[in-house]
């Protein structure tokens, strides 16, 4: 190893040693799926937030840009030294997780006193954050991830991983007696096998309402407002750790759940359960629906069987608008999304669950509906060449027939491991904006959505 790329490394461990202090209160990582989503459409409706960006420690970008010098496997090499010192708590805070608190979050992201004709609960996934921006609707998520720290392993050690998640389930089960929620520790050793060897991901799931959200829904929905249920149904197999604590192996994208089971030798029951990144589960559904009708609340139930349907929904509604630049199209990728430079270009949004090849479907379903003049598309840049990451080259042929394709964020030569995409991915949006900013911002109502669920959308 050269000097240079010695002192790369050292700088970026130092930086995420230096920045990625722990905070007071254990909360949500702030690139989760889900915290995006809860973010983003926080940004759409009070203006302000750094996007992606959130989840970089500022004054990151320097070093950054000293790793995105360097081939790939040296980039790769030096973002998995940087989260082996900076991503997740330490398991031994895992005590310390309170699930109302984490509610109390999500509802803190919407601050001030304005009433919403529209409030959206349930599932969390980009294709929402597009949709409730469009509504101007608070988002209320069901579930919340976080990480903690696990001596370095090898991504493919289930055991390893299983025993240290487990345990961090157990101390947030211990901490936190109520039966109101439940917990998956999540093992994707192909998607996400740099953030697997160092840390755990569990994600805590909803199965009610927190008082927080009832108390918001009452004092912040308008009178003669409308609940919106986001009902992702998307299953994957489970095992049974625990009562109310599930371990799932993979995750969406072009690879079958079997093809998991079959490669890590899992001999153990499953179960089809709600996908833990993606699903909504039932009780939480049910708790909504009881909590409307007790309240005498509208209630609007949008149930899909997977992510993608929810693309196409969010695509149509925003092809539904007033101001919308049907000619152009935004494609954007799990957490690489902004709802607010959509609103304010009048560019529709086509958010991909992740960048698999599965995605491909997505976009050309979405070119055949519409003529697409330019299509911006920004990739996810996961530092992880999965057997199923979509050739970008593929996207682009895709795209060739119907219009010209702009990428935002990544450049394709250091994909899918480049360090400084959202640094770019922020800038492109900006400019976006600068370009085709509009005085005013695309709406959709509750009732042109009803009417898009109507049609079979």
């Amino acid at each position: 190893m050269s000097r240079l790329t010695t002192g790369v490394l050292v700088g970026v461990a130092a930086l995420a040693f230096s920045l990625g202090a722990q905070p007071a209160e254990v909360g949500v990582v702030p690139f989760d799926s889900g915290t995006r989503v809860v973010r983003e459409v926080s940004e759409a409706l009070t203006g302000t937030g750094r996007s992606i960006l959130e989840s970089y420690p500022r004054g990151s970008e320097i070093f950054l840009s000293l790793v995105s010098l360097f081939p790939e496997n040296a980039r790769i090499a030096a973002i998995d030294w940087g989260m082996r010192l900076s991503l997740g708590y330490r398991l031994d805070r895992a005590a310390e997780v309170s699930v109302d608190a984490l509610a109390e979050w999500c509802t803190a992201q919407y601050p001030g006193t304005e009433r919403y004709p529209v409030i959206v609960l349930g599932s969390p996934n980009g294709a929402v954050a597009h949709l409730c921006a469009l509504l101007g609707a608070p988002f209320l998520t069901t579930s919340f991830g976080l990480c903690f720290r696990h001596p370095t392993i090898d991504p493919k050690d289930l055991d390893a991983y299983r025993k240290t998640s487990f345990a961090a389930a157990t101390e947030i089960l211990a901490a936190n007696p109520s039966e109101s929620f439940e917990i998956v520790c999540h093992h994707d050793p192909i998607h996400d096998r740099s953030m697997v060897r160092v840390a755990d991901f569990v994600r805590i799931k909803l199965l009610g309402l927190p008082a927080c959200y009832r108390t918001f829904v009452r004092d912040r929905l308008a009178p003669r407002g409308t609940l919106v249920l986001v009902n992702c149904t998307y299953a994957w197999p489970q095992i049974e750790l625990s009562e109310r604590v599930h371990l799932q192996v993979g995750g969406l994208g072009g690879i079958d759940p079997t093809e998991y089971i079959e490669q890590w030798e899992i001999e153990e029951p499953t179960a089809l359960r709600e996908e833990s990144e993606w699903g909504c589960p039932a009780a939480f559904a049910a708790a909504v629906a009881t909590f409307a009708a007790e309240n005498d609340h509208e209630l609007l139930q949008v149930e899909r069987a997977h992510p993608a349907e929810f693309s196409h929904l969010a695509h149509a509604a925003y092809l539904a608008c007033s101001g919308v630049r049907s000619e152009l199209l935004l494609i954007d990728t799990f957490n690489h999304l902004n709802p607010r430079t959509n609103l304010e270009t009048g560019i529709p949004g086509l958010w991909l669950p992740f960048n698999t090849t599965d995605g491909l479907a997505i976009v050309e379903d979405a070119l055949t509906r519409t003529e697409v003049e330019t299509a911006f598309f920004a990739p996810l840049p996961s530092f992880a060449r999965s057997p199923d990451t979509l050739p970008l080259d593929a996207l682009a042929a895709a795209i060739a027939p119907y219009g010209n394709l702009e990428w935002i964020g990544v450049r394709p030569d250091k994909f899918p491991a480049d360090p400084l995409a959202p640094y770019r991915f922020v800038g492109d949006m900006g400019n976006l904006h600068e370009t085709f900013g509009q005085p005013t911002g695309l709406r959709l109502s509750v009732v042109h959505l009803s009417a898009l669920l109507d049609s079979g959308r």
